[in-house]
């Protein structure tokens, strides 16, 4: 009955891929960054058949085993390479530099030669009956193989650790752009991000605690069942992932024609070093976007983003967010929910409307997001705010 079970999931895992990655492939516009993906899913279904082809074709057994080893050194550098390709502001581009995090697979790829080369029934007794076959190219062998799953343990946890910091980074880079993150677009590549974390959470404590207690953690119908949901959960989530998140930020007139080239003596080697806005040029950019705002109430624009800003103000990207960061301390993010929450205030003391109300009337998109915005601005929730300033104590 566990083995019926385990068939029908994996021929579910690889139904899932197999139309998966034509669908994932089709976009010319998303095919650059999508390519690693669809290497993922491919190593991921060839080896889910490792339960398959014992039983159905154990003639094939060996013929499987050589091609299939290599495919497990593909996982971690092709997940991280979707990862940096979804969440970068560059053009990205799938070149030699990146093909070099794949550094594993090329050993992998000499072992299975030297799996090819053994002797059917070494063969058997190494994949299939857990033997140890005498003979020193055996014990090389699997010595080799060994060592080479040692790595990719480390590997699996320096790819968990790059996602983390990727993962921070990238919510840095978005407040940056955006001046709301509960947006339906923004919240999938969260939730693509955090299964990508789940899954290699999932195969270190797995193969660890498997090796530790000498018996698998889970049964195999349970494990084909988790690689199901987080890989259908994947590729649900990059479907929906139609455009880069983080467009690059094209050169405006003014950086253009404006911006005189800095000398290597006046490079103070910051986040903007290449930039020429000096003091007085930032200080005039943040007088005039405080102006739009008071003016335009650009704030009250749920999907304002850095780029409609530069749009409304006729100022390059770059160069608002650098005179934001550095006159006034606050990234984009920080600098649009500071007008809305000065704008909910007086609604806040001037009508009885339901907190979630105003909220949305002032530009936020979600309830959570105002009372965290809120509090961070003045210490207090809105109800707080409301009952602490509606009706201020007189003086007899």
């Amino acid at each position: 009955m566990t083995e019926s079970i385990v068939m029908v999931l994996i021929a579910m895992l690889i139904g899932q891929i197999v139309l998966s990655v034509p669908v994932l492939l089709l976009p010319r516009a998303t095919r650059v960054y999508r390519l690693p993906l669809v290497l993922f899913l491919c190593a991921s279904g060839v080896l889910a058949l490792n339960a398959i082809v014992p039983v159905l074709l154990p003639s094939w057994y060996q013929v499987y085993t050589v091609l299939g080893f290599p495919m497990l050194f593909v996982l971690c550098p092709a997940l991280r390479l979707y990862i940096e390709g979804i969440t970068t502001q560059k053009r990205w581009i799938l070149n030699r530099a990146k093909l070099s995090k794949f550094v594993l697979l090329w050993p992998a790829v000499l072992i299975s030669g030297a799996v090819a080369l053994l002797p059917a029934q070494h063969h058997r007794a190494m994949f299939v009956t857990d033997d140890m076959p005498a003979g020193p190219y055996v014990v090389v062998l699997a010595c080799a193989m060994l060592v080479l799953m040692c790595f990719w343990l480390i590997e699996c946890g320096f790819t968990l650790l790059v996602v983390i910091r990727r993962l921070a980074r990238f919510n840095a880079q978005l407040k940056e752009s955006y001046s709301n993150l509960d947006s339906p677009k923004l919240t999938v590549i969260r939730k693509l991000i955090f299964i990508a974390v789940c899954i290699w959470i999932f195969v270190l404590v797995s193969v660890f605690l498997s090796s530790l207690l000498e018996h698998a953690l889970l049964s195999r119908s349970a494990e084909v069942f988790v690689a199901l949901v987080l890989i259908w959960s994947v590729t649900f989530f990059a479907m929906q992932q139609t455009t880069p998140l983080l467009q690059p930020q094209p050169a405006s007139k003014v950086e253009r024609t404006d911006a005189p080239t800095l000398s290597p003596s006046e490079d103070t080697g910051s986040k903007y070093h290449k930039s020429a806005l000096d003091e007085c040029q930032s200080a005039r950019i943040v007088e005039k976007i405080t102006q739009a705002m008071q003016n335009s109430k650009l704030y009250l624009d749920a999907d304002l983003t850095l780029q409609k800003l530069s749009q409304a103000s006729g100022i390059s990207p770059n160069y608002l967010s650098q005179a934001l960061n550095e006159t006034l301390k606050m990234n984009f993010f920080d600098f649009v929910n500071h007008w809305r929450i000065k704008a909910s205030k007086s609604r806040l003391l001037s009508s009885d409307e339901s907190v979630l109300n105003i909220a949305l009337e002032v530009g936020f998109n979600a309830r959570s997001s105002f009372y965290k915005a809120f509090k961070k601005e003045t210490g207090m929730t809105p109800g707080q705010f409301r009952r602490e300033h509606a009706n201020p104590p007189t003086c007899d």
